[in-house]
């Protein structure tokens, strides 16, 4: 029997490995072919810009089809789906990775992108 994947670490990472997965296999290639697509990349560029607090509490909030949808148009702009953490290590940590890190770390962690 062949061995199979890890699950994802979280909801986020699962969804981020279904991103790259719909646009390395071809089936999205552009940003046009995500559903409503002016919407999401409206979407996505509001919380790009948004504070990290903010932005964290909405990715919490939205329903796995439109996350999914915002990954892919990042991984399609930006090359990957983790754009979003870009300017917060420790928050990329506990939302994707699933790591809690000391309170002391995520200062260093934040402070080392800046």
């Amino acid at each position: 029997m062949p061995p199979t994947a890890a699950p994802p670490l979280t909801r986020i990472a699962g969804l981020a490995a279904r991103a790259r997965s719909i646009v390395d296999s071809g089936l999205c290639t552009q940003t046009t072919a995500v559903p409503d697509w002016p919407a999401r990349l409206d979407q996505l560029e509001h919380l790009t810009a948004a504070p990290a607090a903010d932005r964290r509490a909405t990715l919490a909030i939205l329903d796995d089809d439109v996350l999914c949808d915002l990954l892919v148009l990042s991984y399609l702009r930006h090359g990957t789906p983790y754009v979003l953490w870009a300017d917060n290590l420790a928050g990329f940590a506990k939302d994707v990775l699933g790591v809690a890190t000391w309170a002391q770390l995520h200062g260093f962690l934040d402070a080392s992108r800046r």
